[in-house]
């Protein structure tokens, strides 16, 4: 079984934190989290320092997606925007991120590429309809799941909001996502509409509400997913180290153990390989 799904039906909520690269995703392995996620304003930020206003390629994309799988083991749900385009698009989105590893991947409903300086939309609800059951057909397997989000709470209203989710998960996705819900009883009916397990986006600092784990259990959610929360910190982090390189001529910050870095990257591991395998010892 796909471990995110039993990961999903436990009776904790399942948080997943961000990765934004290879080098994140191992670290959340390391910290014992059992999931995690891909986002793509992460990846456009750290990978193009761009904004997420949907022009990465989807090629720029699978492959960062890719460097990322290739460094933690842990179950990961990808966020695979609009699908890149049309039925065509979300049918070799799916086929892609299937082949590379990904335990789920989510669609979403908004307008792509988005108009700045204009309010979100979303597309009709026919054409995201197609969008789920291509990506549904496009799967070798179903234990990939297939995730529906859509972003109608905050685009029109939290009943359209339901309404999709309702829609989305009788075509048949695996479980839903719908941000910007405006508070604790809009979950509620969230719940009380669907049967399918509900993934959560938590950006605390952001406009949307950012609910607690106890109150995502108390109500019966399944996963919460922070995007933003190690992007955030490693911004943060970047510009005060920037700030003491001038002040400390580049000394490590207090208590750094330089051998930590060669531990996360496995440096040992790649040294044993040499020492095995290496034929110019013996000439």
């Amino acid at each position: 079984m796909n471990p995110l799904r039993s990961l999903l039906s436990g009776d904790e909520t399942l948080i997943l934190p961000g990765a934004h690269d290879a080098l994140s995703a191992r670290m959340i392995a390391e910290a014992g989290f059992p999931a995690y996620g891909i986002g793509g304003a992460a990846l456009s930020a750290t990978q193009l320092a761009l904004p997420d206003i949907g022009i990465q390629s989807f090629g720029e994309y699978r492959d960062a997606v890719g460097r990322i799988l290739e460094a933690s083991q842990l179950p990961v749900m990808v966020d695979g925007e609009n699908g890149f385009g049309d039925a065509k698009a979300v049918t070799r989105t799916v086929r892609s991120f299937e082949r590379m590893g990904a335990a789920a991947v989510a669609f979403e409903d908004l307008v792509f590429p988005p108009q700045l300086g204009a309010p979100p939309r979303v597309i009709p609800t026919a054409e995201m309809s197609a969008k789920l059951s291509a990506a549904l057909a496009a799967r070798s397997s179903s234990e990939m799941l297939v995730v529906g989000r859509s972003d109608a709470a905050y685009a029109i209203d939290m009943d359209e909001a339901l309404a999709r989710a309702k829609t989305y998960a009788a075509i048949g996705v695996d479980a839903v996502l719908v941000p910007g819900v405006p508070d604790l009883d809009g979950y509620r009916r969230l719940r009380d509409a669907v049967t399918v397990p509900i993934f959560v986006v938590v950006v605390p600092g952001s406009p949307w509400f950012a609910p607690t784990i106890a109150d995502l259990k108390s109500i019966g959610i399944e996963a919460a997913l922070y995007p933003a929360a190690l992007l955030t910190r490693v911004i943060a982090a970047v510009t005060e180290g920037l700030g003491a390189i001038r002040a400390t001529n580049g000394a490590p910050p207090q208590g750094f153990d330089m051998a930590s870095v060669g531990r996360l990257l496995r440096s040992a591991d790649w040294a044993a390989i040499d020492q095995r395998f290496d034929g110019r010892s013996e000439a």
